[in-house]
């Protein structure tokens, strides 16, 4: 059955490249009269994301329930997604009101849309209003929302902006732990936030995920520097719970201070 589908998909996609998505209605009924089943929300999914012209698209929403076929939220998302691609933000933002008011929540991915083009823009109020939205209509971030949040915060050195992510990650339990955690405490020796980095260590740890041997070692060393000897001592013992062979040292050597830490 999935074999089919994608087989009618392409089949789709070739025929509306052939006709440059002019008269895109007319194309998609005779297909309909071949195979009645190909018209679907996946199949406008598909053909929303492929219309290069974002105003084209979003007529194309107030088409379907004509032709039978009501879009739900991945077709919207399509379009947002043309709209934020040409950074045309306020048509984006307007479109997913229009959804949400059709009784549609937007998802993760909805949210995404808009935090790449704040990526790309270094717009971090833009980003940090947005996450406030997106936690307030409870709707909770996945992995990539996650990236590009703390990946910003790290680029614009916002500790708190991160450890705020951080802490909500641990309180609702979502996004990657080890992805997120590694840009984390980056951002934390950077900034010389020892007793925080700290902190979130164990945090991770009491949750059942490991830190990175990066993270650690880099931890580590910050801790030798500032002779806490016992804290070295209880993160290396949080660490042989997962089988890491890294032990504390009883005095930093000459390779640790000169060994470069990756950066992320």
């Amino acid at each position: 059955m999935m074999m089919m589908i994608n087989k009618n998909l392409k089949s789709l996609s070739f025929e509306l490249q052939k006709s440059r998505f002019d008269h895109i209605w007319d194309v998609l009924i005779d297909i309909k009269r071949k195979d009645r089943n190909l018209i679907t929300p996946r199949t406008l999914q598909v053909v929303l994301g492929r219309v290069a012209k974002p105003d084209k698209a979003r007529d194309m929403l107030k088409e379907m329930k004509e032709h039978g076929c009501y879009p739900d939220v991945a077709a919207y998302n399509a379009v947002i997604r043309n709209y934020c691609i040409a950074r045309r933000l306020d048509d984006a933002y307007s479109l997913m009101a229009e959804m949400a008011s059709k009784g549609m929540s937007p998802n993760a991915t909805s949210y995404n849309l808009f935090f790449r083009v704040f990526s790309w823009s270094n717009d971090l109020r833009n980003s940090w209003d947005f996450y406030g939205r997106m936690m307030d209509a409870g709707c909770l971030p996945n992995t990539q929302s996650c990236m590009f949040l703390i990946k910003l915060f790290k680029r614009n050195e916002k500790v708190e902006m991160a450890l705020q992510l951080w802490n909500d990650m641990v309180e609702k339990g979502f996004g990657s732990y080890i992805l997120v955690s590694d840009v984390l405490f980056d951002l934390l020796c950077d900034m010389g936030k020892l007793v925080e980095a700290e902190k979130c260590f164990l945090q991770m740890v009491e949750k059942g995920h490991k830190p990175s041997n990066v993270s650690f070692r880099r931890i580590k060393v910050l801790m030798e520097l500032a002779k806490k000897h016992d804290a070295i001592q209880n993160l290396s013992e949080k660490m042989a719970i997962f089988g890491s062979s890294i032990r504390a040292p009883e005095s930093m050597d000459e390779k640790e201070c000169s060994d470069p830490v990756p950066s992320l």
